[in-house]
């Protein structure tokens, strides 16, 4: 059969074909390709969630009464108390890596890490341990001497984990209260 009564019908067809074939193979790689990155994404937004959970999730809440006396001599504080526990259930803060500051117009006094002068009670208890979980509360005293902290000062306590977990309290001294006296600051 001579060349000129082909019929080029079936091969336009199987090039059509062919292409057709193409285009969906880009297609899918395209789509993988997408798919893939958009899972990369969800998983890095994920970690990032759960990595902010962690911060926001080891805060530290300090009680609402702070319980102080007046020494007998200078009319100073002698102690201050206050009560400590965690901000959610994520949270687990090593009270034995905890720092004290105190703050008043005047001076900046630190109580580091195993300072005589901070006493530390559990008033409520889960596993006897010294970390600070949920549920937990604990009982923070420090004692004053170094401190002069007198009738109607301000003064602010901030308490520091190790992990950088913080909590402030900012106190005022009554200016006419006696010597020997236990009052709730407020």
């Amino acid at each position: 059969m001579p060349r000129k009564d082909w019929d080029d019908r079936a091969f336009t067809g199987l090039e059509a074909a062919i292409v057709f074939i193409a285009f969906i193979v880009v297609a899918a790689v395209f789509a993988y390709v997408v798919l893939g990155v958009g899972m990369t994404t969800s998983q890095k937004s994920q970690e990032t969630m759960y990595a902010a959970l962690g911060e926001a999730g080891s805060a530290l809440r300090p009680g609402q009464s702070v319980i102080a006396k007046l020494d007998n001599d200078q009319g100073f504080l002698d102690f201050i108390e206050f009560d400590l526990e965690t901000a959610t259930d994520l949270a687990v803060i090593d009270m034995g890596s905890m720092t004290y500051t105190i703050a008043t117009k005047e001076t900046l006094i630190t109580f580091p890490p195993g300072d005589p002068a901070i006493n530390v009670t559990w008033r409520y208890p889960e596993d006897g341990g010294p970390l600070l979980e949920t549920g937990e509360v604990v009982t923070v005293r420090l004692e004053m001497e170094s401190v002069e902290i007198g009738r109607g000062d301000t003064f602010t306590i901030q308490m520091t984990a190790a992990g950088g977990e913080t909590a402030a309290l900012t106190r005022n001294v009554p200016a006419g209260i006696g010597k020997n006296v236990y009052v709730e600051l407020f």
